[in-house]
Parts: C-alpha cells; sequence; structure tokens
C-alpha cells in the first residue's frame, strides 16, 4: 500500500512538473525579453539571456528530485570548469539537455530545426540563441564562434533519444563539427535507471519501486585523431565509428561496475 501512494504521488509530481515546464516555455521570453531589452544586443545580453536558461533548468531539476521524482548525481563536474569545449553526450532521456543546461551557465546547444515548431521550446531555443540543425554549414560557422565566446557547445549526436535495446547509432554531424573547427571532445556520459522518459516510454510510465536516477559523468578530453590527406566526410565517418564504439564501451563497463557493486 506505501509503495502504491508513493507511485501515484510520484505520478501527480510527473505531471506536475511538465506541466510546469511547458508553461515556463511559454511564459518565460514575456518575462526576460523587458530585462534583457535593458541590455545592449551582442555578447552581453547572449550571456543573459543563457543564464536565465540554466537558472530556469537548474530550479526545474532540483524541484523534480525535492518532488521525490528522481535522483541525480554528476561525477567529475571540474572537467566542465574550462570554457569553449565541445561537449558531446548520449540521450538516453527527455530530460538530459535539462540537466546539462542546468550545470552550465553558457551552455550552447546544436538542436533539431522541428524544436522551433514546440510552443513550450521554441521561445527559450530563440531567447538563448540556440543553433538549428537544419544548415550544416550555418551550423559549423555558429559553432565555431560561440566556442570562440567560451560557452560549453552541446551536441547529442545521436540526434534523437537512444532506444532502449539498440546500439547506439551516430549521426556524423557531431563529428563533422569537431573536425571542421579542430576542437577536442569532452564526452559526457548519461545513464539513466530504471529506464524512464525514453523515446518509447511515455512520461506517466514511472517506475513502480520508486525515483528514477540520472548519472551523468565527465570523461576525460579526447583529442581528435590525426586526418592528414583524407577528405573531412571520410575522416568523420570514421570519427563517428570510433566515438560509437567509445560510448558503446563506456556505457557497458559502467554497468558491469554498477551490477558489481
Amino acid at each position: 500500500m506505501k509503495q502504491r501512494l508513493n507511485w501515484l504521488w510520484r505520478l501527480f509530481a510527473t505531471g506536475f512538473s511538465f506541466t510546469l515546464f511547458g508553461l515556463g516555455g511559454l511564459l518565460l521570453p514575456f518575462y526576460a525579453v523587458p530585462w534583457l531589452l535593458i541590455t545592449p544586443k551582442g555578447v552581453k545580453r547572449e550571456r543573459k539571456a543563457r543564464w536565465l536558461v540554466h537558472i530556469n533548468f537548474r530550479f526545474f531539476m532540483n524541484m523534480m528530485r525535492a518532488l521525490g521524482i528522481l535522483h541525480y548525481y554528476v561525477e567529475d563536474i571540474d572537467r566542465l570548469r574550462q570554457p569553449g569545449q565541445l561537449i558531446l553526450a548520449n540521450h538516453p532521456s527527455l530530460i538530459d539537455v535539462v540537466l546539462l543546461i542546468s550545470l552550465l551557465p553558457q551552455a550552447d546547444c546544436v538542436v533539431k530545426s522541428a524544436l522551433m515548431k514546440n510552443p513550450s521550446m521554441r521561445g527559450v531555443i530563440r531567447l538563448a540563441g540556440y543553433i538549428a540543425n537544419d544548415d550544416p554549414e550555418q551550423v559549423i560557422a555558429e559553432a565555431k564562434a560561440s566556442l570562440a565566446r567560451g560557452n560549453h557547445l552541446i551536441i547529442f549526436p545521436e540526434g534523437t533519444r537512444t532506444v532502449p535495446g539498440r546500439a547506439i547509432s551516430f549521426q556524423r554531424g557531431a563529428a563533422n563539427v569537431a573536425l571542421r573547427l579542430e576542437q577536442a571532445i569532452r564526452p559526457v556520459l548519461i545513464t539513466v535507471e530504471p529506464a524512464t522518459l525514453t523515446k518509447q516510454v511515455a512520461w506517466y510510465e514511472i517506475p513502480l519501486s520508486g525515483p528514477f536516477e540520472m548519472v551523468l559523468r565527465v570523461l576525460p578530453e579526447r583529442s581528435l585523431p590525426s586526418t592528414e590527406g583524407q577528405p573531412v566526410s571520410l575522416a568523420a565517418r570514421q570519427l563517428t565509428k570510433q566515438l560509437e564504439h567509445f560510448f558503446t564501451e563506456e556505457l557497458a563497463h559502467y554497468a558491469g561496475t554498477r551490477a558489481r557493486a
């Protein structure tokens, strides 16, 4: 009976949280824009906007934790202190980007252009000036400028959430950005146990046993392999395969470590 009541509470709290998130996405531009208009256009206004999104996302994550919906842990967060990093992360759940941005006051993202049609996200995307992925050359130019300004640039190479039980499959866009900009990669490994808010699990399908757990592991930076004499397209294909293998191995190693603990 106690477990059932706890599940009902977490179901209500989850629904409340995502309703509030959606309303927040709709309302954020209305209360943010007047505050931002007193700041001249340019880098200073951009930094204020991204800090505001960061604060809202941090509130959302901490609220979900306080309501007993989830626990989250971050390992080696000090590795993110250096500005101007290209962060590549796997994508197991709906709130991966929310967790990452909640940790990074000056985060930039490459987002699916389809999100510009999402009422609860388009205002946030426009406000923070995130990079839409519809024009590859524009992505490269904006990514270069963003990293030069000291932002953390977040890319999910899968392009969408991982389907549980399937092998990780990366698109070549992230590798192409890294190679074209000659930018080292900061891998971030995200695990969610039990699988929750995945591509094939609705928001209300929450674990019966208790809060789900998110662990974000910030891994050592990876230098780019030598690509001398190779066309970028071939080098990007090879680097994508290497990253797929690396993330798959790291996830398997972490799962094995957890199982033995």
